[in-house]
């Protein structure tokens, strides 16, 4: 891991160790951690915030100088400065990332660990197999485990499909694992699962990094020829369970493979990625606290920016002209914003290398209404109203028109105004309110899941 040093200013070494506190943004109190080292006269500050990422986030510019703490992580603009108090007990300062927020650190010995009830325990009553395949088309070697109940016949089988970003087996997030939390209690009630890493992680080989969703949903049509190959699966009952992206690649494997039995579509799009990531990110930013005035300024900037990416293959010419684009629109922006320009360069030019990888510019431009109108399955597709990655209000009317006029298939959708994009009963549907709810997934959800597949509710 690179870690970021500083020269200390002090003699005592009496920073070392782990150090723990909530921090409250709005109604969310945050758990976060302080990991320090003091390692050749220099100091070594490692932040955690452990409700929003698992990773350790290296500071930077961190000096201790006559018991006050300062260090800054310039790229995500936060920084925080605390007053050491009671004997070294405890760090008491304010922590700064867009408003200032108090933040009282206490000396621990370790970070408390999460508490996930839903995560499976044994005994499991069924087996759980460790198996490979490979995907013959793309020739990339796939890992991953299926469960299966232990009745010697054929059983409906499901794979699982994962959302964004390279994720294992498990979609594991926050110290949640909902994908065997799905397969845990479908196979308990007579499913068999497939769960598997994505590319380059875990047992999976890795791509070459400029993979799209065809890639994924090539992945997800070898795990399929695999079940349909296993002597204990009915090859007639196959059903593909995706999440966010994998909700909108099963459609993708579904339109091609007319034999896939269904679909379980859990927080999917129906429309195209440009239109989701503009009410996304809308709703995002309102939700962190940007202001409305400041999003009618910034809204309208970042649809140039997508253009930008769509049309435009070369990076440095994407950065060049979305800098420009920035430069013309500042001068009709909010005071404060001009203000604030040359932080706004750098967010504009990350998102301009973000929008310009393979996989965000199929994203962009790929329309989800055709692989839907084509599949001839069944389908449920459930929603969260305090979904702000993927909007209800957006997908669940789309989806509901293309699925009706199919030649073939009954479908059902659910919009519960509970959930979030991880299906979790939640307040404000925030990121960074995932970490703090024990739930992993609703069981309302899993209950529905299974009804539908079993062919009690359709």
């Amino acid at each position: 891991m690179l870690t970021i040093t500083c020269i200390a200013e002090e003699n005592e070494r009496t920073l070392e160790g782990r150090w723990f506190g909530k921090l409250q943004a709005g109604s969310l109190s945050l758990r976060t951690g302080l990991e320090i080292r003091y390692e050749e006269n220099a100091y070594h500050v490692d932040f955690y915030s452990l409700d929003q990422t698992d990773a350790a986030i290296p500071m930077e510019n961190v000096t201790f100088v006559e018991g006050i703490l300062s260090f800054e992580k310039p790229g995500l603009r936060l920084s925080y400065s605390g007053t050491m108090i009671e004997d070294g007990a405890k760090l008491k300062g304010i922590a700064v990332q867009g408003l200032p927020r108090p933040l009282i650190l206490e000396r621990v010995a370790s970070f408390p660990e999460l508490v996930r009830p839903q995560t499976p325990q044994p005994p499991f009553d069924y087996a759980a197999v460790e198996v490979d395949y490979l995907n013959v088309e793309l020739e990339n070697r796939l890992a991953g485990t299926l469960t299966i109940p232990h009745e010697r016949k054929k059983f409906t089988a499901a794979i699982l499909i994962t959302g964004s970003g390279l994720q294992d087996r498990d979609a594991t997030i926050l110290g949640h694992k909902p994908f065997w939390v799905i397969a845990d209690f479908l196979t308990r009630n007579g499913i068999a699962v497939l769960r598997v890493d994505d590319r380059g992680v875990g047992g999976s080989e890795a791509g070459d990094g400029s993979e799209t969703s065809v890639d994924f949903a090539s992945d997800v049509a070898a795990g399929v020829a695999f079940l349909r190959a296993h002597p204990r699966i009915n090859k007639k009952k196959i059903w593909l369970i995706g999440h966010s992206e994998g909700g909108y690649i099963a459609p993708m494997v579904a339109a091609k493979d007319k034999k896939i039995e269904g679909i379980v579509s859990l927080a999917g799009t129906a429309v195209t990625g440009k239109e989701i990531l503009m009410v996304q990110n809308r709703l995002l930013r309102a939700s962190q606290g940007v202001p409305e005035e400041t999003l009618d300024w910034f809204m309208p900037l970042y649809d140039e920016l997508t253009e930008i990416a769509v049309a435009e293959s070369d990076l440095e010419q994407a950065r060049i002209k979305s800098k420009a684009a920035l430069e013309r629109r500042l001068g009709m922006a909010p005071w404060a914003l001009r203000l604030a320009g040359s932080v706004l360069a750098i967010e504009v030019d990350a998102i301009a290398q973000q929008l310009q990888t393979a996989w965000m510019k199929y994203f962009l431009v790929h329309d989800p209404a055709k692989d839907w109108q084509m599949t001839r399955c069944h389908v449920l597709a459930v929603f969260g109203e305090k979904d702000l990655q993927v909007s209800s209000r957006q997908n669940a009317p789309v989806l509901a028109e293309l699925l009706s006029r199919r030649a073939r298939g009954s479908y059902a959708i659910i919009e519960d105004d509970s959930l979030n994009h991880l299906m979790q009963h939640a307040e404000t549907g925030a990121i960074a309110e995932y970490g703090t709810i024990e739930e992993t997934i609703a069981e309302d959800v899993l209950n529905e899941m299974l009804l539908f597949i079993l062919g009690e509710s359709r």
